[in-house]
Parts: structure tokens; C-alpha cells; sequence
């Protein structure tokens, strides 16, 4: 990669002073490194100056040593890469804390029996309490058929739930259902499913929204608790160099354990939010009315946290069994034959462009998941329709994860200003794909899975997100998948034809995720006049084989000027 220094990017001019005058001095000078800007140009300088939470300069070593005062911080990188913080654009960080101490599968592929010893060792070190519910987390749900006789044996006498690593199935055994009120007689919630058994009784299996039914009926942990648990969580995000998150997916509960820790001073995470809207058969006026005075009511700083995007569920998931995804034609069974599934429809399109045109006349901005290709083509359609009626009102609408697009609506993204939110960690081949996703897709419709360079090249704009829990939030893993299409050296590409770059994919993590969450005026790039987010890196990202990206470590995180990560150093020695 070519670097191109700029020289002298702030003027005295820019400080009222005359030209011979020096500018007043930093709180912060970083000199010596190779600070990639993600400006206009990809610019790559040595040197940077900060004062207060602002970006004052930024040049040669020369040009930023004139802003070294006598209280001055000085920060010599030793060639050390620079990049602005990591923005991660889709992601679930309150409601996936909750998550930490909890038993974890770790998205491993298991057979019931293996799964039940699993939950057995949990439950046994340490012993857990009796009377409260008894969760497992990262269950993978590729090929997995667990009957009730299943959940049951592994606990009956106290409520167990197993939630899926895709964030769509949750099983629950006897007690949970009773606990939740869970019968034949249950109807499914609009935008999920009760799967049961021949006789119409539940099977314990929860798709999509019917797993709210029960997830309702755990008793609450308290407020405190909750914050503390998103606080290690944002510690660990500022770890690996994230400084922005767009929530996906948030209600009044999640807000309120955001604004603890706003409240108590510990929020060090800028966050923007999207309300969830639950119910897509409600009248359009009357849920985008809901959006607006939510977040009228989470309008809290428009720095750190705000609320003014909606999320949408266009479908679920492609991987068998789940095969919720909403595909344009039918998924295949087994032995390769059409059958005549195509996914469940989670919303009326008339009412979803209806839905989608009141919340961008309000100046929302719309984030859609839509997996299966039939979901992005009505979501583009319902985006399309927004913009027949209101014009364009640049509210930074996206759709999220695109794991199946046919190739007629590649351009439609460009052409209608949609934003590709794309989880690229995802786009490789294992389990998910090989054993339960292509073999029910065949393999025409199969070339198209998660076409990042087919958008690019047809001038998507694409923004990365992690969706953790579903995946790690290391954005660099998720970079060199984006790039290797593979789960690491030596293994088989997923359709290496779609590969991106490496500057496509930190382009994707900084200036774009920036544009994603509308605050590109103040982060996403190095450049005079925004603010202090950056990351100190402790190799350069751009020089190194891509299949050791992964490894990067961060060294340092500044959020708004502010040192709020540094990595230990090991000491050696008496």
C-alpha cells in the first residue's frame, strides 16, 4: 500500500492566529507512527495532536512537535499503526452481557447426549441454585432436533432453558413452558413459531419471537446487576478496540441498563440504539408513533447514547432445521428436491412499505435483518417505496446480515442509498454452511451467499457489525474472513470471488460504520476537528499475512481524547 503523508493539514489560520504564531498547546502529541485517517484520501501520517476530545492537528512529527507545551502528553508510537476506534454497527452488547457467567456450549456442533453432559457439568460446578432458572448459552442449532423427553432429562425438576449461538431458537423444558404458559392451546406470536409435536403439543423448540413468550417469564435480575454486567462487557469491546456500537435490537429495559451506567459515569461507549418493533401487523402510524416517543424519551446525549433507529425483522435464519429464513424460491430437503417451504412471511408487504415510509418520514433510520433472499427483496422494495413517497431524506436505512441476495437486486442498494450491513466473520465454510445451509439450497442459488464484493463493485456502501453474542465482536477475525473466505490458513473458501480488501474491510469498521450510526461528522476518521477515537495497534494490519490478522492485539484505546484501555505490559525480571 502506498503511503501519502499530509503535510501541515491545520493552519494557524484555523487557530485565529497569525502565520508566524505557534498554536496553543495539546493535552495530547502522538509522534512517530503510521496513523492511517480514514479521510478522504486514505491518508497515512506520523504525528497527531488532541486537546480535550478534539483532534487539533495532524501532520508530520515536525508540524505536531508545535503543539508540545510544557503539561503536554507526549506518546512516541515507535512506528506503531494508528486507526481510528473500531465502530461495531450491528451488534446486541446489553442484552449478550447477561450472558457472561452463564453456561456456554461455545457454538460447538453436538448431539443431544453430548449436549446433556454438558449442562450436567455446569450444573454441578459449582452446584447451582434450585430455584432459579437453569440457562445454557451458544447452543448450536445447525442440524439439532431436541425433543422434550430431551430437555427434560436434562433437568425436570427446575426451569432450563438452552439458547441457540444464531440469537432465533431457545428450548425450554416442562417447567419453563408451564412457568410461561406455553400449551397446544398457545397460538404463535406474529414473527416466531411454536414447534410441536403430532398431536399439537409443544416440542420445547421456540423460533423467533414465540422464544419471548418464555424468555418473558424468567424473574428479572436487578437493574444494578445487569449494569455491572454490561460494564465488563464494553471493558472487553474496549479491549479489542471498539469505541461505537449501534445496539440492533433495543426495548425500555435495555436503554435504562445503558442509562445506569450513563448515569453513573461509566458509559465508555458511544451507543446508538435501534427499537425493536415487534408487532409488524400493527398499523404502520401507530408503531412508528411508538418509535418516535421512544426516542424522544432515550434522547439522552446525542454523543453517547440516543435512540433514533428502528430495527425490523424482515425473517429468521437459513440453517437447517430452523429454515426461517424467507427465500424466493423453495428451500430443498435433504436429497436435493424442492419442497414447499420458502420460509414463514413475518409481516404483509403492503404494511411493511407502510411501516418503513412512516419511520423515514419521521427521520428514523430503518435497520432491517433480512437473511434469505425473498426478506432483502422486500425489504428493498419497502425501502424503495419510502423513497417514492418522501424522497431522499439520507436517514442512513441498512440491511443487515445478507447472507442470500439474488443477483437482480446487487444494484438496487446503490440506486435506493441502503446501507450493506454485513457480519462477514460469517462467510466461510463450516458447519453452518457446508452441512445446513447449501445442501437445502443447491448450488445456483448457493454462489450468492454473503456477496460482499458483488455489493461493493455495485457501489453498496458496506458497514461491519460483529452480532455478538452470535459471533465474537474481534473485528480483525471478521477481517480476515472478509478477505480469506476461510476459517483460517489451509482450510476451504467460501467463494473467493467475493473476497474484499483489507482496506474495504477498515473502511467498513470505521468511516462507513460511522456513516451507518449518522456520526461521521465526528468519528469514524483522523482528521481536524473530530474527536479523539483512535486505537494504537501492536503490529501494522497492512503489511502482515491476512491470515494472522486475527492476532492483532490493541495496545491502546482513546475514546473522545481519553486513555479508557491499556494492555498490560509483562514484566520480566527480579
Amino acid at each position: 500500500m502506498m503511503t501519502r503523508y499530509v503535510l501541515g493539514i491545520v493552519s494557524a489560520a484555523m487557530f485565529g492566529m497569525g502565520a508566524a504564531a505557534a498554536p496553543a498547546p495539546a493535552d495530547l502529541v502522538l509522534l512517530h507512527g503510521k496513523i492511517h485517517t480514514e479521510d478522504a484520501g486514505r491518508s497515512v501520517v506520523p504525528a497527531m495532536a488532541l486537546r480535550g476530545n478534539t483532534i487539533v492537528g495532524i501532520g508530520t512529527d515536525q508540524d505536531i512537535s508545535a503543539f508540545v507545551g510544557a503539561s503536554t502528553r507526549k506518546v512516541d508510537l515507535g512506528g506503531r499503526v494508528v486507526i481510528p476506534g473500531i465502530i461495531d454497527a450491528h451488534t446486541h452488547p446489553a442484552q449478550s452481557a447477561q450472558d457472561l457467567d452463564k453456561c456456554s456450549l461455545d457454538d460447538k456442533a453436538l448431539e443431544p447426549s453430548a449436549i446433556k453432559s454438558r449442562v450436567a457439568a455446569c450444573l454441578t460446578a459449582p452446584p447451582g441454585e434450585r430455584t432459579l432458572w437453569f440457562e445454557t448459552v451458544m447452543v448450536n442449532p445447525s442440524g439439532l432436533t431436541l425433543t422434550l423427553t430431551d430437555l427434560d432429562s436434562m433437568l425436570s425438576d427446575r426451569p432450563l432453558l438452552l439458547i441457540g449461538s444464531d440469537g432465533h431458537t431457545v428450548w425450554a423444558n416442562s417447567p419453563a413452558l408451564n412457568l410461561a404458559h406455553i400449551s397446544a392451546a398457545t397460538q404463535d406470536p406474529a414473527g416466531g413459531h411454536i414447534e410441536r409435536d403430532a398431536a399439537g403439543q409443544p416440542t420445547g423448540t421456540l423460533r423467533d419471537n414465540a422464544a419471548e413468550i418464555v424468555l418473558a417469564a424468567k424473574p428479572a435480575a436487578s437493574l444494578d446487576h445487569e449494569a455491572s454486567q454490561l460494564n465488563k462487557a464494553l471493558d472487553s469491546m474496549r479491549a479489542i478496540g471498539i469505541t461505537s456500537v449501534q445496539d440492533a435490537a433495543v426495548d425500555d429495559h435495555t436503554m435504562q441498563i445503558y442509562k445506569r451506567l450513563y448515569d453513573t459515569h461509566r458509559l465508555n461507549m458511544r451507543v446508538r440504539a435501534s427499537f425493536h418493533l415487534k408487532n409488524l401487523h400493527e398499523p404502520a402510524a401507530a408503531l412508528i408513533d411508538k418509535a418516535t416517543r421512544f426516542r424522544a424519551k432515550w434522547a439522552i446525549d446525542p454523543d453517547f447514547l440516543r435512540a433514533d433507529a428502528v430495527k425490523i425483522f424482515a425473517d429468521g435464519v437459513i440453517e437447517y432445521p430452523s429454515q426461517t429464513a424467507a427465500l424466493l424460491e423453495p428451500y430443498l430437503d435433504a436429497q436435493g428436491h424442492p419442497t414447499h417451504n420458502r420460509g414463514p412471511s413475518y409481516f404483509e408487504q403492503a404494511n411493511l412499505n407502510k411501516i418503513v415510509t412512516a419511520a423515514d418520514a419521521a427521520g428514523l433510520t430503518v435497520h432491517i435483518h433480512a437473511i434469505g433472499d425473498r426478506a432483502v427483496r422486500s425489504a428493498l422494495d419497502a425501502i424503495a417505496d419510502a423513497r417514492h413517497h418522501n424522497g431522499a431524506l439520507d436517514n442512513r436505512d441498512q440491511i443487515a446480515h445478507l447472507e442470500l441476495i439474488d443477483p437482480a437486486d446487487f444494484p438496487r442498494f446503490k440506486e435506493l442509498g441502503v446501507i450493506a450491513n454485513f457480519q462477514l466473520l460469517w462467510a466461510q465454510r463450516d458447519n453452518y454452511v457446508d452441512k445446513a445451509t447449501t445442501r437445502y439450497l443447491g448450488p445456483q442459488r448457493s454462489m450468492h451467499l454473503y456477496p460482499a464484493r458483488s455489493l461493493r463493485d455495485a457501489g453498496a456502501l458496506i458497514a461491519g457489525g460483529s452480532d455478538w453474542s452470535v459471533s465474537t465482536f474481534n473485528a480483525f477475525a471478521a477481517m480476515e474472513h472478509a478477505i480469506t473466505r476461510s476459517e483460517g490458513r489451509g482450510q476451504p473458501a467460501l467463494l473467493p470471488e467475493q473476497s474484499l480488501t483489507l482496506q474495504d474491510m477498515v473502511d467498513a469498521y470505521t468511516i462507513n460504520a460511522a456513516s451507518a450510526l449518522k456520526q461521521e461528522r465526528t468519528t469514524g476518521s483522523l482528521e481536524a476537528g473530530k474527536r479523539g477515537d483512535f486505537i494504537v495497534l501492536d503490529r501494522d494490519i497492512f503489511s502482515i499475512d491476512v491470515f494472522d490478522l486475527h492476532n492483532t492485539r490493541v495496545q491502546a484505546t482513546y475514546l473522545d481524547g481519553r486513555e479508557v484501555y491499556a494492555a498490560r505490559v509483562e514484566r520480566t525480571g527480579p
